[in-house]
């Protein structure tokens, strides 16, 4: 899966960048502690319903819709 370059959006992207450094960047979380952008998107981030994004962060699972709005 090519999530970053072929299946999301500029609004999707531009939200996985937004979630990573603000929840997953700086994480004590031992699941997350010293995890890479590119490494949380290809563990962590999926697509569910054929166009939402589901990414996983400490304690929660986000939802990403193609315009870039996020909800958990």
């Amino acid at each position: 899966m090519d999530m970053i370059n072929n299946e999301a959006t500029k609004p999707q992207k531009d939200a996985l960048v937004r979630i990573f450094e603000k929840h997953v960047r700086d994480s004590d979380h031992e699941n997350f502690k010293n995890l890479g952008f590119i490494d949380w998107v290809e563990r962590d981030v999926h697509i569910a319903f054929s166009d939402c994004i589901m990414a996983m962060v400490p304690n929660m699972m986000l939802g990403i819709e193609v315009d870039g709005y996020t909800h958990s």
